[in-house]
C-alpha cells in the first residue's frame, strides 16, 4: 500500500523533528507537496507539526510565535477538515501537551484523549494503533 509506506516517512521525520532542524523542515516542505497535491487533512497535520517544531527551532521571537500561529492555524484546520482522524487529533493531543502553558493552546487535550482512547482500536493502521496505545499508556 502506497500511503502506509509514504506515512512512514512523515511518521519518521515527525520523530526526528522537535530535535532536528533539518527534519523539521523537511517535514514542511514535503507535507506541503504532498497537501497541494492530494488536499488531504492528514497532510496539513504533518505540515503543522513541522511550523510548530520550527517554532522551537527558531531564535527570533517573532518567528518562533509566527511558526508556533501558523502551527495552530493549520493544525485546527486539519481537525475541522477530518474530525475523525486519528492520526491528526493525536498530532494535536501531542502538540497541545508540549505547547507551553503560557500560549494558552491546551483546550483539546481532554476531549482528544478521550476522543482516542474511545476509538484508536478501530483502526487498520497497526503502527498508529501501536503508537496511541503507547502515547496513551493504555
Amino acid at each position: 500500500m502506497m500511503l502506509s509506506q509514504n506515512l512512514n516517512e512523515y511518521r519518521t521525520l515527525l520523530k526526528s523533528g522537535e530535535s532536528s532542524e533539518k527534519a523539521a523542515k523537511d517535514l514542511i516542505e514535503k507535507s506541503t507537496i504532498a497537501y497541494k497535491k492530494t488536499n488531504k487533512p492528514l497532510y496539513a497535520g504533518f505540515l503543522a507539526v513541522g511550523q510548530f517544531f520550527m517554532a522551537k527551532h527558531i531564535f527570533n521571537p517573532l518567528k518562533k510565535m509566527k511558526y508556533f500561529n501558523d502551527g495552530k492555524k493549520t493544525l485546527e484546520y486539519a481537525v475541522k477538515s477530518d474530525p475523525g482522524n486519528l492520526e491528526i487529533r493525536l498530532m494535536r493531543l501531542i502538540t497541545q501537551e508540549k505547547a507551553p502553558r503560557i500560549l494558552g493552546y491546551t483546550q483539546n487535550i481532554s476531549e482528544d484523549r478521550t476522543f482516542l482512547t474511545r476509538t484508536y482500536k478501530s483502526t487498520e493502521d497497526d503502527d498508529l494503533k501501536l503508537y496511541i496505545k503507547n502515547y496513551l499508556k493504555l
